[in-house]
């Protein structure tokens, strides 16, 4: 995926923009990345927390996850245009963002079927599907701490992406 012929960088207007769409990607800043990504990380942990209402907190969970995804996916493609990543970094990170993706995928499909069992009241299935989803969400917070620790590996002179 050539992301440079997707994206123009603008240096009149301070940010990316998208030729085909004719908008304007806004330029984050590292500290506004801090901000969000200790913001998301704090969510995930909070909401982990709480069992209150189990279907409610890990659909809270997968899409603060996401977020966060999205979030270090959006620095590294930053990245990668202004020439901070090489091709073989960004598809490094292309690669580990495939790992979290079919994590997630699999948390929220587990979620269905959880749904389905729950309306079908069957409570032995209902409660071994529980346990899968949280072993599954579980998994996302180290596969998004990987993606983290790569991208500051590839940008030891920036200011590093922090929880």
């Amino acid at each position: 995926m050539n992301l440079g012929s997707a994206f123009h960088f603008s240096p009149v207007g301070r940010g990316f923009t998208c030729p085909e769409r004719s908008r304007r990607i806004p330029r984050r800043t590292s500290h506004a990345l801090r901000l969000a990504t200790s913001f998301v990380l704090a969510t995930i942990l909070v909401l982990a927390a709480c069992d209150n209402d189990f279907e409610r907190n890990a659909y809270r969970t997968l899409k603060v996850a996401k977020v966060e995804y999205e979030l270090l996916q959006e620095h590294a493609a930053r990245s990668y245009l202004a020439g901070r990543l090489t091709r073989e970094q960004w598809d490094r990170f292309a690669l580990a963002g495939n790992r979290f993706i079919a994590a997630h995928t699999l948390a929220a499909d587990l979620m269905k079927t959880y749904q389905q069992v729950r309306r079908a009241g069957d409570a032995e299935e209902k409660q071994q599907l529980q346990a899968r989803v949280e072993a599954a969400l579980v998994q996302l917070l180290p596969l998004l701490a990987d993606l983290r620790s790569l991208l500051n590996s590839f940008q030891p002179d920036q200011p590093a992406v922090e929880e």
